[in-house]
């Protein structure tokens, strides 16, 4: 049949159709073709043969088909239809997302790069004497890369190449990666593990969420549980949420098993990415370990998904199609019929929640392998004097490790500042009386707002607890926090790791080799809190940790303890006692005292009864809508009429939210119990709402309010 259904390269929401075209030779579903389109020509995917028009002169044909085999195999077409559902998102946003850059249907993308490769050719000329010496020594090593064989055969590559002996091919030049790797430490498991391992691999159930406090094994029950899928000779995938963490776990996952291993992360060029996925398409490789992205390789016999730090809000995209990663492994796991094992120190409420009905089989692993939890310390910054922002104590305890050659991490909590009102007198936050979440100040008309209803406040500069008129003015940035330190400890070998230090490429694995190494003090922000694993830490000091308290987002106390919780758990992690010191102007804030008593249960219990109150998540599901445009008062006009469409949903707003492109926003808050209903009525606002020219971006189960 020679009509069909394609999918064009545009992503837009209104365009999220297939458009029909003509090819006489056969296509496959999944190839990619050009097409013209509105008078250019563009990249499409083939969905589907389909049946003749009623008109079918006004069909036109296909330019070019350009690939051989199908990109996209059935389960991914299932994947891409999942996502777009889910998270009210073009088919074709979805398709670009899953594949690596060379291969997405775009008229511009990243290309593969391609280099010369002798092969042997079959000519029977003469040659040389000294001719056929050389082609005898070098015929068997073919065939060769172009360079190479040159620098062999010398003089002889030109007339080997005219005569017909040899034949000159272009072939996708492979990446070679500077990968990390240590000799294997095979430890003896602990009771806990075993047990834990015995657990997952006897149970019926597909899902299990691995609770383990910081320190106690969880990546050798991933490596023994990997053993068991790749023994099946099936494949494994090892998530971990930012490229901080990818070195450590590569470095574990090459010395276990001394095999090819694919990687797939956002700092690798095109051609690299593209190297890894046909490894894993053609099955050279059994083992996948990457961030977010990784998550689409083209596995075809997927035997264990190994989600680490699931509850880290790295796995959640930030772009369209804004899919969670953790719903995606859900869905594959289903598919290859496989278990999917999720795994923190401090899980998301989500899973925890689920994990609490049954949904989720929940495995734990309460103790440490070391045995000791590091001693938490809360140093009171309204009690103790503070030297350029470090209280004595912090610098007391800094003095000593350098002393014993043991090393220190800081954390400067920097994570979603927002400005918040905070009173210097009483440590009361202002906060809003209907939502509960701190009020953030507006400096350009001296307002406090909540940025979740859009309620806005005067501000008398009082304080409503106390009538205090001082109120805290946070602020410090890594560099500065650098600056400090090293001039209070010039002999110091310090480390800093943020997001200025981390840009080039492979950044992060120097920085974290240079700190095992020869560094003394490792300072940075939530990236250093998380996965690393350095057996000469022993101190951790936390600045600025009330700074994720007070941020005007729902999930601000869970992301707080969060960070706090795994900061925590840097210390201490071998032989040596481990201590932290978290600087704080409110050491009874119930985030704190979970973390000073590695309490995670309490901070569950604690932090649910907030969330039913305030009707939050895992309660209701959300969404939000943005609506941008350069007239703030035609985007508040499309926003009012938007949530006018709505019905049968909570709705709060419309309120301003910051500016981003130099464009004006403005935000709707959608909640609803029916996870279905909220899908089929955004659905509906795209399909039946007219925008009038300004942009609408929907984002499906946000993590944060404020984007």
């Amino acid at each position: 049949m020679p009509f069909y259904n394609v999918w064009i390269e545009h992503v837009a929401l209104d365009l999220n159709q297939t458009f029909t075209y003509r090819h006489d030779a056969p296509l496959e579903r999944g190839m990619r073709v050009k097409v013209p389109f509105n008078h250019r020509e563009l990249v499409a995917i083939v969905m589907e043969a389909c049946e003749q028009p009623d008109d079918p002169s006004r069909i036109k044909d296909v330019i070019e088909v350009l690939d051989e085999q199908p990109l996209l195999n059935e389960e991914l077409f299932g994947l891409a239809a999942y996502m777009a559902d889910t998270y009210v998102s073009s088919m074709m946003s979805c398709f670009k997302t899953m594949l690596p850059p060379a291969l997405r249907p775009a008229t511009r993308r990243a290309s593969v790069v391609y280099e010369d490769w002798f092969v042997a050719g079959d000519s029977t000329q003469p040659l040389t004497k000294k001719g056929q010496e050389t082609w005898e020594r070098l015929k068997d090593a073919l065939p060769m890369k172009a360079s190479a064989f040159r620098k062999l055969a010398k003089s002889h590559a030109r007339s080997f190449l005219e005569r017909g002996y040899l034949r000159v091919e272009k072939r996708r030049k492979e990446s070679a990666l500077d990968l990390p790797e240590k000799e294997d430490q095979t430890f003896a498991l602990t009771d806990e593990q075993r047990d834990a391992i015995a657990q997952i691999s006897a149970s019926s159930h597909d899902v299990f969420l691995l609770h383990g406090v910081t320190g106690s094994g969880k990546t050798e029950v991933f490596l023994r549980l990997a053993e068991q899928a790749l023994s099946e000779n099936r494949q494994v995938l090892f998530l971990v949420p930012e490229i901080g963490l990818t070195p450590m776990m590569i470095a574990r996952v090459r010395s276990r098993f001394r095999q090819n291993i694919a990687i797939y992360h956002s700092q690798m060029s095109a051609s690299e990415k593209y190297d890894q996925y046909e490894k894993v398409r053609t099955g050279e490789v059994q083992i996948v370990v990457g961030t977010r992205s990784a998550c689409f390789m083209p596995f075809s016999n997927l035997g264990l998904i190994l989600m680490d730090e699931e509850h880290d809000t790295s796995y959640k995209q930030d772009m369209m199609p804004k899919y969670h990663t953790r719903d995606l492994v859900l869905w594959r796991g289903a598919y290859h019929h496989c278990k999917v094992v999720l795994a923190s120190a401090t899980p998301s409420l989500e899973s925890y929640a689920r994990a609490y009905r049954g949904v989720f089989e929940l495995v734990e692993l309460k103790q440490r392998i070391a045995r000791t939890m590091p001693a938490i310390r809360m140093i009171d910054l309204r009690q103790e004097p503070v030297v350029q922002g470090f209280s004595q104590s912090l610098l007391d305890a800094i003095a000593r490790r350098l002393e014993k050659k043991e090393q220190v991490i800081l954390l400067l909590n920097r994570r979603g500042y927002l400005p918040v009102v905070k009173c210097q007198a009483c440590n009361e936050v202002i906060t809003c009386p209907d939502c509960g979440i701190a009020l953030s100040y507006h400096r350009s008309n001296d307002s406090l707002m909540c940025h979740c209803c859009g309620t806005v406040y005067a501000f008398d500069h009082t304080c409503p607890h106390c009538g205090s008129k001082h109120f805290f003015d946070h602020g410090m940035g890594t560099e500065k926090l650098e600056q400090r330190i090293q001039s209070l400890f010039p002999q110091a070998r310090i480390v800093r790791m943020d997001a200025d230090s981390t840009r080039k490429k492979n950044a992060h694995a120097r920085l974290l080799e240079q700190f095992e190494n020869e560094g003394d003090i490792l300072i940075g922000t939530q990236m250093v809190a998380k996965g690393l694993d350095f057996p000469n830490v022993t101190l951790v000091g936390i600045l600025q940790a009330d700074a994720g308290l007070v941020r005007s987002d729902y999930r601000a106390s869970e992301i707080a303890y969060e960070m706090l919780e795994q900061a925590s758990g840097r210390a201490g992690r071998a032989e040596k006692e481990g201590e932290v010191l978290i600087q704080t102007f409110d050491q009874d804030h119930y985030v704190m005292k979970s973390v000073q008593n590695h309490d995670y249960k309490s901070f569950f219990v604690r932090e649910m009864q907030y969330r039913h109150l305030g009707s939050y998540p895992p309660y209701v599901y959300m969404a939000t809508i943005v609506f941008s445009h350069d007239d703030l008062e035609k985007a508040e006009r499309v926003a009012r009429q938007a949530k006018e469409r709505l019905d049968g949903v909570r709705v709060l707003g419309p309120i301003e939210i910051s500016m981003r492109m130099k464009k004006k926003r403005v935000r709707l808050l959608v909640k609803d119990k029916s996870q279905p209903h909220l899908e089929t009525v955004m659905w509906d606002l795209v399909h039946h709402f007219d925008r009038s020219n300004v942009k609408m971006e929907i984002n499906m189960h946000p993590l944060m309010l404020e984007e």
